[in-house]
């Protein structure tokens, strides 16, 4: 779990090696990996192709020493290239700006110049590449034996990618369905795109999911109705904190999220995510004062 690597995979192929994320970019996670391969009679060298899932740190910090050594074929999603070229935007999809747009007592909060890079040197660094291959939703990836479907999924991350296996039932989730759900922002897809792509996992004919945190998983459609059923568990809290009186952004994060950091991040992307979808569905409005009502 955070800040330790997220899982990495491995598919062997006739030139040698694919890689499904690299994990954390801490030099000793950097050597687990390469002990791993060593065990499995592989080297650096014989990695050919990455795929990315999402471009986070602990998916892909350790393509900093990875790219000292070899020049792979990345592939990621159109929309987190960006991101990964430039780390520095995550500050962006993250939505850093929310706690301070909202709360009026900036003493309570990091600074304006909080960097997430800083923030991420410490507990799991992240690296910068340029992709060589751009994936869409609907992409047919080959990957040795392989032919995996490219699903987006959004919500954790803009570009966020599940990968599935018809013939195999394999159902790679990423950040999307795993030991814990992962937090989610506006600018990555919030609330709605997150619940969007689990719906659309669920119609797959997935047998095992391979998450990026925590152990295989057998009951597919029970991990992702777990998911779902997590998210939307959310809508009814925010509910039931504005049935007896209006609220202020930062005062109803507070209600929600009681320790300090949280009400930086993630609650109030969470909790933004949620007042979108929950406004979109007309159950809650905001008036030009800022307060926030059940409607």
């Amino acid at each position: 779990m955070w800040p330790a690597s997220a899982n990495v995979f491995l598919i062997r192929d006739r030139e040698g090696a694919i890689l499904i994320d690299v994990g954390c970019g801490k030099e000793e996670k950097f050597d687990a990996l390469k002990e791993f391969l060593k065990g499995q009679g592989l080297t650096l060298r014989d990695v050919h192709t990455i795929v990315i899932s999402h471009a986070h740190p602990d998916h892909m910090g350790a393509m900093r020493f990875l790219l000292q050594e070899i020049s792979p074929r990345i592939f990621l999603h159109g929309l987190e290239i960006p991101l990964a070229a430039d780390p520095w935007l995550l500050n962006q999809t993250f939505d850093f700006n929310l706690a301070n747009q909202y709360n009026a007592n900036k003493s309570d909060l990091p600074s304006e110049s909080f960097d997430i890079l800083d923030y991420f040197a410490g507990l799991c660094p992240m690296a910068s590449l340029s992709a060589t291959d751009s994936l869409t939703d609907g992409d047919l990836l080959r990957l040795g034996d392989f032919r995996f479907q490219v699903i987006h999924t959004p919500g954790h991350a803009p570009g966020h990618v599940s990968l599935f296996e018809p013939d195999c039932g394999l159902l790679l989730t990423g950040d999307a369905v795993g030991k814990v759900v992962a937090w989610y922002s506006p600018s990555s897809g919030g609330a709605i795109g997150y619940l969007e792509g689990l719906k659309r996992l669920a119609m797959l004919d997935a047998r095992l999911i391979l998450p990026s945190h925590g152990e295989n998983i057998g009951k597919v459609r029970e991990a992702i109705e777990r998911t779902k059923a997590h998210i939307l568990k959310f809508d009814s809290i925010v509910l039931r904190s504005l049935s007896d009186h209006s609220l202020i952004f930062m005062d109803l994060c507070a209600m929600i999220f009681h320790k300090p950091t949280t009400r930086f991040f993630p609650g109030p992307q969470i909790l933004e995510s949620h007042l979108i979808k929950l406004e979109r569905e007309g159950k809650v409005a905001r008036r030009e004062d800022g307060l926030i009502y059940k409607a």
